[in-house]
């Protein structure tokens, strides 16, 4: 049976006294004196593992006067490496508190079952809105909206329409976050991606049904943009009919955004493919967006810049 080798190294006078300066600039640094008192250690600890307290100091000195995530020095974003003890020294990765508050921040993200909007539209908070410079029509719409979020077991939702960029989506957004903060169910669709999603889902039949279903069923649904599509009888009669059958049905609040008023849209979905007009069916799905939603003007010029 071999015995087990020892390895044992000495340091020269001259890396010992490095080392010891090293350690007393560890002990000065505040972290490692915050550290030594929360795991009730003294300075021959850091003596012992000055290397590790070394790479500890450089890690925290990348957080000093850091201003947001998206200024993080760090390897992993948003992320440092600490020392926790506990009888082992270990190395263990924590979220900085940047971003804990992200996390917080969208935290209702996982409510939406579809989110087709921009990353920065899930921080809408309707209750924060700074409506000082607003016109008074707008105030009248944000206060209609208030008043359908307020009534929470109303399932009569918000027919918005207006200019491009008028601010209807950015208002449909702000009700489905309140509704995901409140644990609801919610989704997101922009009808437009929702149809050229769904003619490349032709091959797979079930996909489909789980993907329509899903937005029959969510518990607050916005339609962002409807009428934006490109109108065929498929897209109106099996896409979006049933979908609208299905929120009546399940007396569930839905919530649309349109660059058309509700005339103009049934006179667009009459002209059907362009072949033949088709009233009959435009009016049955108006009469459903009728029944499921209150007609809003959203009035203003556009707020993209």
């Amino acid at each position: 049976m071999m015995e087990p080798v020892e390895f044992s190294f000495t340091l020269s006078e001259e890396q010992k006294k490095a080392k010891q300066k090293r350690v007393a600039a560890l002990i000065k640094q505040p972290q490692i004196k915050q550290w030594l008192k929360q795991y009730d250690q003294t300075a021959a600890f850091v003596e012992a593992h000055s290397g590790r307290f070394q790479d500890y100091c450089d890690v925290m000195k990348k957080c000093e006067h850091c201003q947001g995530i998206s200024f993080c020095r760090q390897p992993m974003t948003g992320t440092r490496m600490e020392l926790r003890y506990d009888g082992i020294l270990q190395n263990v990765l924590v979220p900085c508190h940047y971003q804990i508050e992200q996390q917080k921040l969208y935290a209702h993200e996982k409510q939406y079952r579809q989110c087709d909007m921009p990353q920065s539209y899930l921080c809408v908070d309707l209750a924060k809105l700074d409506l000082k410079e607003e016109s008074g029509e707008y105030k009248g719409v944000v206060m209609q909206v208030l008043q359908t979020i307020m009534d929470e077991d109303s399932s009569k939702g918000l027919y918005l329409w207006g200019k491009p960029g008028a601010g209807k989506s950015y208002l449909a957004a702000g009700m489905c976050n309140y509704f995901a903060k409140k644990k609801r169910s919610v989704s997101f669709v922009n009808v437009p991606k929702l149809i050229s999603d769904l003619k490349m889902m032709f091959q797979e039949p079930l996909a489909m049904e789980a993907k329509l279903a899903s937005i029959r069923h969510v518990d607050v649904l916005v339609l962002d943009d409807i009428g934006g599509e490109s109108v065929t009888s498929w897209s109106r009669d099996d896409i979006l009919l049933p979908i609208l059958d299905g929120r009546m049905e399940g007396k569930k609040l839905t919530i649309f955004t349109s660059n058309y008023r509700m005339q103009e849209l049934k006179e667009k979905w009459a002209l059907g493919n362009g072949k033949q007009m088709e009233p009959m069916a435009a009016e049955r799905l108006l009469e459903r967006i009728s029944t499921l939603s209150t007609e809003i003007f959203v009035k203003g010029n556009s707020r993209r810049k």
